[in-house]
């Protein structure tokens, strides 16, 4: 099989032009949790700003938690997250606005989308919340759920970690 030159040049700069966009996309992931037990719903953005501003929001509606010029805020925090909210201010700065929602609820269920103000980006998260079932566990499944806070994270999940290799990848295109 013989493979032209060319051909095989468009592919590359078909691949380097969708890859230059993939950046600013809405990434969407689905967590699944347990009443009673929290959840982490992730929002990294692999560029560094300086004083950066964030929200996070349920629904498009309710405010559940602030991120305003590098420090966290539940100033205007809807009162169904207060107490129940935690975020990794040390983490801020390397562009990690994870949440963390403990003591779940049926009730949070729903979608949590992370807005970066100044910039086109936003990731969203599904969050799942089920009755824990009475069945019998192993110690070995006790301690899995305690590492994972009784979270799984769903294979979309890879999507955000493939991001930064890709944009590594960019700069060979150009």
């Amino acid at each position: 099989m013989i493979i032209n030159k060319k051909t095989v040049m468009k592919s590359w700069l078909s691949i380097c032009y969708i890859l230059l966009f993939i950046d600013d996309v809405s990434l969407q992931k689905t967590v699944e949790g347990f009443v009673g037990s929290s959840a982490v719903l992730s929002c990294h953005y692999n560029k560094k700003l300086q004083d950066l501003t964030a929200h996070w929001r349920y629904n498009d509606i309710k405010n559940v938690y602030d991120i305003q010029e590098g420090r966290g805020s539940a100033r205007e925090q809807h009162q169904e997250y207060t107490g129940r909210v935690q975020a990794f201010s040390h983490e801020f700065v390397k562009g990690n606005f994870s949440l963390k929602i403990e003591n779940l609820r049926l009730t949070d269920a729903g979608t949590y989308c992370c807005y970066i103000i100044d910039t086109n980006y936003q990731e969203c998260t599904d969050l799942s919340v089920k009755v824990k079932p009475r069945e019998t566990r192993t110690k070995s499944e006790e301690k899995s759920e305690r590492m994972n806070h009784g979270v799984d994270i769903k294979a979309d999940e890879i999507v955000a970690l493939l991001i930064p290799l890709l944009s590594m990848i960019i700069p060979l295109c150009i």
